[in-house]
């Protein structure tokens, strides 16, 4: 198992630096065009969620692992957390506001984990080649 870790600063800028990473290893991994795409989106949208709510937190954390055909990304914080069942349901048809970012990850990723307490917040996708 490959393994790959970045601490980044929290800060928006920063966010293009972890898609960039995640990008360039699933490209070297082996994976099409379209799941790099699918990967370089949920990773965005994982990175902005840190920067958007977790605005206490210092850095955030990038894990990459690749073992057999897939690539597992974790996006930590050490903010604030939030509990998932007040995450609303969201009907992508009939919205027209902030918070998607949840569903589109768990939309573009084979797996998606949220685990968050009052020390942080992983978010842990995984796509398989």
């Amino acid at each position: 198992m490959d393994q790959f870790k970045l601490t980044l600063p929290n800060k928006r800028e920063y966010v293009i630096s972890a898609r960039l990473a995640a990008t360039s290893i699933a490209s070297v991994f082996g994976f099409d065009i379209d799941k790099v795409e699918d990967i370089r989106m949920a990773v965005g949208e994982a990175c902005n969620n840190v920067v958007l709510h977790s605005t206490e937190a210092e850095s955030f954390d990038l894990v990459i692992e690749l073992k057999d055909n897939t690539m597992t990304v974790c996006v930590s914080d050490r903010g604030k957390g939030f509990q998932m069942k007040s995450v609303p349901s969201i009907d992508p048809e009939d919205y027209s506001g902030s918070g998607l970012g949840l569903f589109i990850i768990d939309s573009l990723m084979d797996e998606m984990e949220v685990h968050s307490t009052d020390e942080g917040t992983t978010i842990i996708m995984k796509k398989t080649r």
